[in-house]
């Protein structure tokens, strides 16, 4: 089962070389980590999680390239969660790519069947399901990234997550921290901010979310997206991870698109945060 790109020369460059020139370009961005990371060899020994936007690599590239930087720190993961929200609204509430491969203009990246096994194993509510993935961006767009940063050596377990309630996160929860129990995994969440308002709404917006995201109090999370009418799209992504005993939250880069690629009036917030319990 092979998963092709659908958003390859729209999201991010199509051709390989441009491609590696784009995502060198974000790293040194001003937004960005400013620097090219420095090829991690090291295995993961710890699991851990990060918060990544998935937007066009122009607006919320740099951003992801800072939260990257900073967790891969820890180690190359034999193998990466991928939880993202489903925009499409295809496919079930919780939908697993079980098997084969994911195409990107890097090469190939495997999918973890023994994993995605367990996870379907573990979590009924969840299912086998493609066409949840086939034409979602939320998770192809982290594939390149991870790829420049960690080779082509990893394995994936993609997870669309429609149904994201908070129950849901903490069912979900609940079985990722069976599965790093095997062996260290690094998990990440997709998801951007709020969406299309002006710069400073937005600002003050997310910050009440991502208030609550630092003080790892889902509850909290969940009232402010509805108090305040934040648009954030992975919401249910992010209170798993907060959920799955990944260490304490620290947030790497907040900005909005104003800073990258649109103006002032309506504008979409991005952040990177790195789940962790150790200094690498």
């Amino acid at each position: 089962m092979e998963r092709k790109p659908a958003v390859s020369g729209i999201f991010y460059a199509s051709n390989l070389v441009k491609l590696r020139e784009q995502i060198q370009k974000l790293f040194l961005h001003v937004e960005g980590p400013g620097k090219i990371p420095e090829p991690v060899h090291e295995p993961l020994k710890n699991s851990v999680g990060v918060m990544l936007p998935h937007a066009g690599y122009v607006c919320s590239g740099p951003i992801a390239a800072d939260g990257l930087a900073q967790v891969s720190q820890h180690g190359v993961p034999s193998t990466i969660v991928l939880l993202g929200p489903s925009h499409t609204g295809m496919g079930k509430p919780v939908s697993v790519w079980d098997r084969g491969e994911w195409q990107t203009p890097f090469g190939t990246v495997q999918v973890d069947h023994e994993l995605s096994q367990k996870f379907l194993d573990l979590y009924d509510y969840a299912r086998v399901n493609y066409d949840a993935h086939v034409g979602e961006h939320s998770l192809e767009v982290q594939l390149p990234l991870l790829q420049f940063v960690y080779g082509q050596d990893f394995r994936i377990l993609p997870i669309a997550m429609m149904d994201q309630r908070k129950e849901t996160a903490r069912e979900m929860a609940s079985v990722f921290q069976e599965l790093k129990k095997d062996r260290p995994l690094l998990f990440v969440a997709s998801s951007d901010m709020n969406h299309y308002q002006a710069e400073q709404e937005t600002l003050e917006k997310d910050d009440h979310v991502l208030q609550a995201v630092l003080e790892m109090d889902v509850e909290k999370m969940y009232a402010a997206i509805s108090e305040y009418e934040v648009s954030m799209c992975g919401f249910g992504p992010v209170a798993t991870l907060l959920l799955s005993g990944l260490g304490t939250p620290r947030l790497v880069k907040h900005v909005t698109s104003a800073k990258t690629c649109t103006d002032q009036r309506h504008v979409v917030g991005y952040a990177s945060v790195v789940f962790d319990s150790h200094t690498p």
